[in-house]
């Protein structure tokens, strides 16, 4: 970055906007909201380089780097497609995306290796493209983000914080709750949806799809319009409601982040609950709550989970990698502690394996811009395994698609770079859960997994 958040933030307070949205930093931020969890004058420093980078783009006063070009060029791509059907077509993506930066040889190999594994299909891309039933409103949202409205910031003081976390919710063997798989898990991280699915049938929870679920906007709507990052989780949320759900899983950290984060906008915010009244033409209730994988474990209680286990997974030496989307933003998820969680290592415990203690467990790994940043996304990874190596960590294990990918896919890429670190394998929570509750690794899909990780877990 040329410019770091601190110094960001002083730009624009001294009134130098205009040299803050020229910054080559707003287009390496990741959103990782590092700085504002960590902000001791609680300052909004993440929504900030938010909302320069959407005035950026708005104004074209914008850095000439060339990382402002590919950036750009994923959010659109991602953007447009989602506006079409209303769900993140990747394939079309990923055109998209190379047409318009001319990088046609990025990824090839990883892109071969998906379609034989069955995560991407070009023929079932052109013949039958999921898309949500009702397109119209998700063209009203995408209008009425494109007004000149914004919506008006909280005012934040200087605060001295303690997290208190939420107290768990509690799941029982023979309930149903609702599901949103999201885009990811339809797809390239269709080995995630397989293994949650797996995970639930040992458990004892039923799974009911949301009906007409559309695309929660991710990491791009997130990046570069405020209202539409808000919107389009809305609609999940009036969905929800609508069909009755108390809960929802939503495996996807970057999916519940932004589905968490709606559903608290929406309950403080009269306009943005107008704004969707237009688009649904009805009131939501924000009765549903979204949860995601790791809160669906401790509502069953590690006791719970300690009694179905029929293969222990035997000291098993894991680093838990939580990333920064499950925990932050501090005021909105709740889930444990942003800078020591350790939710994720009783469950591992639970299945008899051990969690080593390691540095690096909430650094994030690069998100959803592991197409426009490939070499930052590779270093960020190489932090990360070196550290988990080092502390005696035989393999990950992670609860979002995203932390999955650039752990496990670009794993390959990172080695040859530095060639410091072996091979580490990356475990989903649902996977291990799974396994220690009796399934096979190919009933979880390990075999669809970059790195090989069937091997370490088959004989245990």
């Amino acid at each position: 970055m040329d410019n770091p958040p601190a110094r960001i933030m002083r730009l624009v307070q001294a009134g130098y906007v205009e040299e803050a949205m020229q910054s080559d930093s707003l287009w390496y931020c990741i959103g990782c909201m590092t700085c504002t969890a960590r902000c001791p004058q609680n300052m909004e420093i993440a929504g900030t380089m938010d909302s320069l980078r959407e005035m950026a783009l708005k104004s074209s006063i914008v850095s000439s780097d060339r990382s402002k070009k590919l950036v750009t060029a994923f959010h659109t791509s991602f953007l447009n497609t989602v506006r079409k059907s209303g769900r993140l077509q990747e394939l079309a993506l990923v055109n998209s995306y190379k047409l318009r930066t001319r990088t046609f040889m990025q990824d090839a190999g990883a892109g071969l290796k998906m379609m034989k594994q069955g995560k991407i299909n070009p023929l079932k891309a052109i013949i039958s493209k999921e898309s949500v039933e009702h397109k119209e409103q998700i063209e009203k949202i995408f209008t009425i983000s494109e007004s000149k409205e914004h919506t008006v910031a909280t005012k934040r003081k200087p605060e001295k914080r303690t997290f208190r976390p939420d107290a768990p919710v509690r799941f029982t063997s023979g309930m149903t709750i609702g599901y949103y798989p999201g885009c990811s898990l339809s797809g390239t991280a269709k080995d995630y949806d397989i293994s949650i699915r797996r995970m639930c049938e040992h458990l004892g929870i039923t799974l009911r799809e949301v009906e007409d679920w559309n695309c929660c906007g991710a990491s791009s709507a997130h990046a570069t319009n405020h209202k539409l990052s808000l919107l389009l989780p809305a609609r999940n949320q009036a969905l929800a409601d609508q069909q009755g759900f108390d809960y929802v899983l939503a495996p996807c950290a970057a999916c519940l982040n932004r589905q968490v984060t709606a559903r608290k906008a929406l309950m403080e915010s009269e306009t943005l609950r107008s704004e969707l009244n237009t688009v649904m033409g009805s009131q939501t209730t924000c009765k549903a709550r979204y949860i995601g994988v790791m809160q669906l474990l401790e509502g069953i209680g590690t006791e719970a989970i300690r009694n179905r286990v029929t293969k222990p997974l035997k000291d098993l030496p894991l680093a838990c990698y939580y990333g920064c989307l499950l925990l932050r933003p501090v005021d909105s998820m709740g889930y444990d502690d942003p800078e020591n969680p350790t939710r994720m290592e009783a469950i591992i415990a639970a299945l008899g394996a051990k969690a080593v203690d390691w540095d690096y467990k909430v650094e994030c790994c690069g998100a959803g811009l592991t197409m426009a940043q490939q070499e930052m996304i590779e270093d960020l990874t190489h932090k990360i395994a070196r550290n988990a190596a080092s502390n005696g960590a035989g393999a990950f294990v992670v609860a979002c698609p995203l932390c999955h990918t650039n752990l496990d896919m670009r794993q390959e890429g990172m080695r040859k770079r530095y060639n410091d670190v072996g091979s580490m394998p990356v475990y989903y929570i649902s996977d291990l859960v799974a396994l220690a509750c009796g399934a096979t690794p190919e009933e979880v899909a390990l075999d669809k997994h970059f790195v090989q990780a069937a091997d370490m877990v088959r004989n245990l």
